[in-house]
């Protein structure tokens, strides 16, 4: 659990990893959907494989909040901003694209946002159980295994690694976001 304070208030933030068959993307959503209307929270799950870390998912989400609370969103729902903001992308489809869930055996970050640590808990084990998800938070982690796809998904050329590691690199692409406007 992580807890976030801005000009959008405060927000608590979960975020767990896992292992999931996915066969049909929509219906992830409408589980979603319900859960976070059961719990008062906003959820999002993304394709592990494309996430540079929790500092990641946590830097998307702040800059989604603010975005959201000051009226420069770039979609009507948080849990859409969620996916442009983690994505580095203003175009819906190109962000669900980058860092959205697709069909098959997948890495899955759940990511929730929610006021009180009690309704972030309950909604993340609500969508662990109805998506049949295995935890294991070390899929969200930076591995090795992830670099040369990183860099692909957020164009960033392998020279930069002499300046900074992956995960600051896509920040940095998250944040330029904030410029595009």
């Amino acid at each position: 659990m992580f807890e976030l304070k801005d000009t959008f208030g405060k927000r608590v933030i979960g975020i767990a990893g896992g292992r999931a068959t996915v066969d049909n993307v929509d219906e992830i959503f409408k589980k979603l959907a319900s859960v976070d209307r059961k719990h008062g929270t906003v959820s999002q799950v993304f394709d592990a494989s494309r996430i540079a870390g929790k500092g990641h998912l946590l830097q998307g989400t702040r800059l989604a909040l603010i975005a959201h609370a000051t009226g420069k969103n770039f979609a009507s729902s948080l849990n859409i901003e969620l996916v442009c903001w983690v994505a580095g992308e203003r175009q819906i489809n190109r962000a669900l694209e980058k860092v959205g869930m697709r069909k098959g055996d997948r890495l899955v970050a759940i990511l929730t946002v929610g006021k009180t640590p009690l309704g972030v808990r309950r909604a993340q084990a609500d969508i662990l159980r109805g998506l049949q998800i295995k935890r294991d938070d070390k899929v969200i982690e930076l591995a090795p295994r992830k670099i040369a796809s990183l860099l692909k998904i957020f164009s960033i050329p392998k020279r930069e690694l002499n300046i900074a590691d992956v995960q600051k690199l896509v920040l940095e692409r998250i944040a330029l976001l904030s410029l595009q406007r």
